[in-house]
């Protein structure tokens, strides 16, 4: 068979990893900031590869170098068929040791590589990628089925040749059975905080300043149920004048659907006490002014919506918030509550349903008491370790 490199390298050579992804920028948390530092060494070195970042300076000194394929504009557009082949002409220039594959669509490509060499290809399963073209409204209905088959059919038969896997969430090993028999290390989207945060007791007089700040924060979409957390926060704020506290919402995030943004302005149009990050919902926002908007924040509102590809899923949101010991109002969810509640970190709601008056009287009696966080929780619950993977790889 003929290769494009030998893996027999001596000690001295620079070990070549790369970390390929289509619909991820460069500079993304996990591909960047979880995985490609937590990989960084001396004689190690690491190339990015996706859209357009806002990172340019400091990766080189890291170890680090960036391979931007398209902008953001053009990351969905018909620049994103032939991504698969640009990668692969990356590929046969930097001819890495190693890679680390994030989207499934680039599977046949990185497979076609490994084929004439012998490099390490490792695939992190970041969602459950059939789940979400069944069960998610991103294609017409009469594509779905099929299209979710030819995914999963094709993740099977791939497999074989696939020599580690990075889980991003304990419940694939449930709902992808065949992954049960492979070599696989968990991966879980917890919270890398750059900044040590020391534990303390969470402590709030809201009976004294009278006044509750909540935070609505990060994508904004039909399927985060951005809407039912803004309806539900009217309904809210009502209740909680009644009982003499002021109430007011932050909406910080991006969206990126024109017609759900036309009906978020709509709804929050002549509130004053919702107001909007930025003065607008079309433009992204850096992952670290959100968490800048998360510490300045009272409470977070989560009203995803029920959603078979995402109700095993623990949201990256839960962790920051329990970093930053939030109280969270969150939507219904066994697994969910199971995790949040023994903690006495934050409230179900059924954001998708009218929520009676009577809960409502007990949703505004547990904000406005030291209800929540009663118990200093062990930052192994929510923290980042990379350690892991740098065992396995």
């Amino acid at each position: 068979m003929p290769t494009l490199y030998t893996s027999k390298t001596e000690k001295s050579e620079v070990e070549k990893i790369v970390i390929l992804s289509v619909l991820k920028p460069v500079d993304d948390v996990r591909t960047y900031k979880k995985i490609a530092k937590s990989l960084v060494e001396e004689n190690r070195k690491i190339t990015l590869i996706g859209f357009k970042g806002s990172l340019s300076s400091h990766a080189e000194k890291e170890n680090i170098d960036f391979v931007e394929l398209f902008d953001n504009k053009n990351r969905l557009g018909v620049w994103r068929f032939f991504a698969g082949f640009k990668v692969l002409l990356e590929l046969v220039k930097i001819r890495p040791h190693k890679i680390i594959v994030s989207a499934v669509e680039l599977l046949p490509f990185t497979l076609f590589y490994k084929f004439f060499s012998n490099t390490k290809l490792i695939y992190d399963v970041q969602e459950n990628y059939a789940f979400n073209i069944l069960y998610q409204d991103n294609y017409p209905k009469f594509l779905k089925r099929t299209l979710a088959f030819l995914v999963r059919g094709f993740e099977k038969i791939s497999s074989s040749f696939i020599d580690l896997y990075l889980l991003a969430e304990q419940c694939y090993l449930e709902e992808i059975p065949f992954l049960k028999n492979k070599n696989y290390v968990f991966l879980e989207n917890k919270f890398l905080i750059e900044n040590e945060i020391k534990p303390s007791l969470y402590q709030q007089n809201f009976e004294q300043k009278k006044e509750i700040k909540f935070l609505l924060y990060g994508s904004f979409s039909k399927t985060y149920g951005t809407l039912e957390g803004i309806l539900f926060f009217k309904k809210l704020e009502k209740a909680l004048q009644k009982r003499g506290f002021s109430a007011h919402l932050m909406l910080a995030g991006y969206c990126s659907d024109k017609k759900y943004t036309e009906k978020i302005m709509e709804t929050i149009n002549n509130e004053p006490s919702i107001s909007i990050l930025n003065n607008s919902v079309l433009l992204p926002i850096s992952h670290q002014i959100l968490l800048q908007e998360l510490q300045k924040t009272d409470f977070v509102i989560l009203p995803y919506l029920f959603n078979k590809s995402t109700q095993n899923c623990i949201p990256t949101k839960f962790y920051e918030c329990l970093a930053y010991q939030k109280p969270m109002l969150f939507s219904k969810n066994k697994r969910w509550e199971d995790f949040i509640l023994p903690l006495y970190a934050g409230i179900s709601i059924d954001f998708e349903n009218v929520v009676a008056e009577s809960e409502l009287k007990i949703i505004v009696e547990k904000i406005i008491s030291n209800y929540f966080y009663q118990n200093t929780i062990d930052e192994k619950v929510w923290k980042f370790d990379g350690s892991n993977l740098c065992l396995s790889l």
